[in-house]
């Protein structure tokens, strides 16, 4: 009897291997993100902390009309009440401020992953990376900061693309990005650090994909506080009045070349000044005014807006 049992028992569990077959078994081999990450600052402190400083677009692939836009920014406009509580982009976030938590969602009877959520400290920054199916907003709905994210596995690995992004900014002194721009993550986890790999795309204001990769090292007993936002009147102005410049050669955005010896006609960036070669153009441009010249430039530029 026990053995005419056999075929039986073989057969159910032939049946239990074929349909686990027809569940995705990516979950076998994922690499957990979970956990409460905080930012490292060791290869770019300056940019990501303090900020660039203006005029210095050099090393990126911009286009002459994302130029022309930076030259518009000035740093004082993020002191205006409205501009205060503004999270940054998820084509940004990352790069930011804050520390980073991770979780999953899993569906409660497959145990399939069904989407990934972070939440960057600063200004809330909460973003849904699905995992599974999940309907793209029409071409006609409103953009949003973290815009439409979703993910897949390869191997341990996860591949991510946004869109649907508002327009907003690829670096804190102007540079903007368009509401067409999409970006394409990579995210790598080897043990406690976690490198994720940003590749934005940007037919307005990029010739070719900016490409910047950020670390960040997992806290084993990670907490994340509320971070609530009241915007206050910094800096009294007239009702109306908006910090910019006008757009076109400006004393301003030449300063830092000056200072740090670089021809200013390098930091106005393009795709060309990522190449080494490059270093063989800048020995044939011309040179920069003295500092002295541009303080003058620049202090004349500050009596006007003040009259």
């Amino acid at each position: 009897m026990h053995r005419s049992r056999q075929p039986a028992v073989w057969l159910a569990l032939l049946c239990s291997a074929a349909a686990t077959a027809l569940i995705p078994h990516a979950a076998a081999a994922q690499s957990l993100l979970d956990g409460y990450w905080n930012p490292l600052f060791d290869e770019d402190v300056n940019e990501r902390i303090p900020g660039p400083d203006q005029g210095d677009y050099a090393g990126l692939p911009v286009t002459l009309a994302a130029v022309s836009v930076a030259h518009t920014w000035d740093p004082e406009r993020l002191t205006l009440p409205e501009l205060q509580c503004r999270p940054h982009p998820s084509i940004y976030g990352f790069r930011g401020v804050g520390n980073l938590r991770i979780w999953e969602d899993r569906d409660p009877y497959t145990n399939i992953q069904t989407q990934i959520e972070t939440w960057i400290m600063w200004q809330s920054q909460h973003r849904h990376i699905w995992m599974v199916p999940h309907p793209h907003p029409p071409p006609w709905a409103p953009e949003s900061w973290q815009g439409f994210s979703t993910g897949r596995w390869v191997g341990n690995v996860l591949e991510v693309h946004t869109d649907m992004v508002k327009a907003a900014w690829t670096r804190r002194n102007g540079l903007p990005t368009d509401d067409k721009a999409t970006m394409d993550e990579r995210f790598f986890r080897y043990g406690d650090i976690l490198t994720d790999i940003m590749m934005i795309s940007d037919p307005q204001y990029l010739s070719e994909p900016l490409v910047k990769s950020n670390e960040f090292f997992r806290q084993a007993d990670g907490a994340m506080q509320p971070y609530p936002c009241n915007q206050v009147d910094e800096v009294p102005r007239a009702e109306g009045i908006v910090p910019m410049h006008l757009p076109g050669p400006d004393a301003m955005m030449d300063e830092y070349a000056v200072r740090n010896g670089v021809p200013i006609q390098a930091t106005v960036g393009g795709a060309q000044t990522q190449l080494p070669e490059y270093q063989d153009a800048m020995l044939k441009m011309p040179p920069n005014p003295p500092l002295s010249q541009i303080e003058k430039a620049e202090q004349k530029i500050i009596n006007n807006e003040e009259q």
